[in-house]
């Protein structure tokens, strides 16, 4: 019985740790890291960003970004890797 409390306790312990931001914060920062990337271009205006993640083990999310621009409204796929600490994206 000691022997799973145990098990349970550790995984409790490892579930509780996870500090990976949630969809809506994530989608935030990049947004942030975007805007600030893009802060030369003040022609382009980011009307949102929707992620979604691979899967519960992954490190990989995708986007959709949409965009209002001077030659009108886009809509893009963003590539996002984030680790739990640090995220990179790309748009594709």
């Amino acid at each position: 019985m000691k022997k799973y409390l145990g098990l349970l306790c550790a995984i409790f312990f490892i579930a509780a740790c996870d500090t990976r931001l949630s969809n809506s914060e994530l989608s935030s920062q990049i947004i942030s890291s975007m805007e600030q990337t893009y802060a030369d271009s003040n022609n382009i205006k980011i009307d949102s960003l929707i992620i979604t993640r691979e899967s519960s083990d992954s490190n990989v999310y995708t986007g959709i970004l949409d965009t209002t621009e001077p030659n009108g409204n886009f809509t893009y796929t963003v590539r996002i890797t984030y680790d739990g600490e640090n995220f990179t994206w790309a748009v594709e």
